[in-house]
């Protein structure tokens, strides 16, 4: 090849070459990290782990979490929040924590307790629990509730049931810090229980599983639980829900029967920075329409 010639080649050569597209291999990373979501739990979780499987996915799905990553579920079945077979669902926790940071929990529990202990064991040590994440720094925790049991057990279990959700709520909407999320799953379940609810009664099939983890993801997606820039409560919006109703008037009533010991500024409704009575008939009053804006001051 003439001199002139291979000068020509190389030149076209390096042209080619510039003129490619070169290709972008970004990291493929989601906004947190899997091993800093800790889910703990009973068997509703525990027995197959499909409502964390789907969550995973649907947080992967939507970039919350990297393609590979993973949510660290240490959910046991047949454990309580009092008591029974260890670890129970706070031991869960604190395993979590001695293992790395958790900034974010996705939660069961009670079930068993209505089961096999008792109501008022299981709202204790839920409270117990919940300032344990405070002193750990958990940042934001999300409670899901059963869906009513079925068949030969639902005569025992579901009157415990109807009578620790309620409490449960308080406790968890009641708290700032952590930040917690409650969601009752019974309308997710109403109508679909026979192919929702394994034949036990109580725990789901695939299909129950993976609609109760979109209902989970839909309201993680509504409130931002995985946001990284903290959320101003509304005042008055109890349970974070986006609107203000009758619900948020039987959580500030159900928070102050339960003698609620941490401060929920959504429930201070006068900026007194004390929930007390008075809130109460000032929630009741925005209700009728007597109150048009909240803080009332």
């Amino acid at each position: 090849m003439k001199k002139s010639n291979f000068i020509t080649f190389l030149l076209l050569a390096a042209l080619i070459t510039f003129c490619l597209p070169t290709a972008s291999f970004a990291a493929d990373t989601g906004k947190v990290s899997g091993s800093e979501v800790l889910v703990i739990g009973d068997s509703f979780l525990a027995l197959s782990h499909d409502i964390t499987s789907r969550l995973q996915q649907n947080a992967r799905n939507d970039g919350i979490l990297a393609s590979t990553d993973k949510f660290r579920d240490l959910s046991v079945s047949g454990t309580m929040l009092n008591g029974g077979i260890s670890p129970n669902i706070p031991t869960q926790y604190q395993n979590g924590v001695n293992a790395g940071t958790v900034k974010y929990v996705i939660m069961d529990g009670g079930g068993n307790d209505c089961l096999g202990g008792s109501v008022d064991g299981a709202v204790t040590a839920a409270k117990s629990l919940f300032q344990q994440m405070t002193k750990s720094g958990t940042v934001k925790v999300f409670y899901l509730f059963y869906p009513d049991a079925q068949g030969g057990l639902s005569g025992m279990l579901n009157p415990k049931l109807n009578t620790l959700r309620p409490q449960i709520q308080s406790i968890v909407t009641g708290s700032t810090s952590p930040k917690g999320y409650f969601l009752d799953l019974r309308p997710t379940f109403e109508g679909k229980y026979s192919s929702y609810i394994l034949s036990d009664g109580i725990h789901p099939t695939l299909a129950g599983s993976n609609a109760a983890a979109d209902a989970i993801w839909a309201e993680m997606k509504k409130v931002g639980f995985f946001e990284t820039t903290p959320l101003t409560p509304k005042v008055g919006d109890c349970n974070n829900d986006g609107s203000i109703d009758s619900i948020d008037f039987s959580l500030l009533k159900q928070y102050l029967l339960n003698g609620g010991s941490t401060y929920n500024s959504a429930m201070d409704l006068n900026a007194d920075n004390v929930i007390n009575a008075l809130d109460v008939v000032i929630m009741k009053k925005y209700l009728l329409g007597m109150v048009n804006t909240l803080p009332a001051v």
